[in-house]
């Protein structure tokens, strides 16, 4: 068992520079509201026209695997199976469709290691927000949202690192950080068409109980993540597309899509240029 505990620690901030959890960010400004709520602006052909998320790879394949290495004591081979989990423990997270429009993570649930499946089932959809697992997948609020066309726009890298926990000994840590953009719509409507970003950086831990024994692995704890596009006063762990462009976002105007933005505090929620 892991020494610190079942749960993987996200906390709830919003961005301009929120944590998985919170509804975020809208769009400001009187031109951007326009734009979308706008559906001649942004179109079901082509939705991340104009947007940066437009030269952004499709789906998985914009996580970008750097070539595995010997890191520690642990050797490029353990590496390389590492950085696949990984790549699919993402890939469950952030696109499958099952999950990403509110149903049960079934997907992501099967490649958790059983000990924290157990957990992370057990606490899906609880009523405490603490203690709510919907936290770890991205899901918008059942009933409310469709995604335009089959793409979702990723942009994002892995690496890996050594570590170490006082219970299991060393550790081999992947450290990922990654953009997606999604094109919704209200579920059932033609538009308005808008454009919906998750932010994510945490880490995965891989370790063996013992010498020769399985590789298992580990939700770490977030490191940071926000959503934008999503309404401030979205529902306990899911997220509620602001069609309306009310945004809510009282922060500092930030870039969605620049890296080293300022910290938020918890709970709070900002605003962003565009999508």
């Amino acid at each position: 068992m892991r020494g610190h505990g079942l749960g993987r620690v996200v906390a709830a901030v919003c961005l301009a520079g929120a944590l998985t959890g919170c509804g975020v960010i809208g769009t400001v400004g009187r031109a951007a509201e326009e734009a979308m709520a706008d559906p001649a602006v942004i179109t079901e052909d082509a939705p991340f026209k104009g947007s940066p998320s437009e030269g952004f790879a499709e789906g998985i394949a914009g996580i970008e695997v750097p070539e595995a290495e010997a890191v520690g004591r642990f050797p490029a081979k353990d590496v390389r199976a590492a950085y696949k989990v990984s790549r699919r423990l993402l890939e469950a997270a952030y696109l499958d469709e099952q999950s990403l429009l509110g149903g049960k993570p079934e997907a992501y649930a099967r490649l958790l290691d059983p000990e924290q499946r157990k957990f992370f089932l057990k606490n899906l959809d609880h009523k405490d927000e603490k203690k709510d697992t919907r936290a770890w997948v991205f899901s918008f609020e059942p009933g409310t949202t469709e995604l335009v066309g089959d793409a979702v726009k990723v942009k994002g890298r892995l690496s890996a690192a050594p570590g170490k926990d006082k219970e299991v000994g060393p550790l081999l840590v992947v450290t990922y950080e990654a953009r997606f953009v999604y094109a919704v719509r209200p579920a059932g409507k033609t538009g308005p068409i808008v454009r919906v970003m998750a932010y994510t950086k945490s880490r995965h831990e891989f370790w063996r109980d013992e010498p020769g024994g399985r590789l298992r692995h580990w939700e770490g704890d977030s490191v940071d993540g926000w959503n934008a596009g999503v309404e401030c006063d979205s529902p306990g762990r899911f997220h509620r597309p602001d069609f309306r462009s009310e945004g809510g976002g009282d922060g500092p105007l930030q870039d969605a899509y620049a890296d080293g933005e300022a910290p938020m505090e918890e709970g709070e929620c900002g605003s962003v240029e565009e999508i």
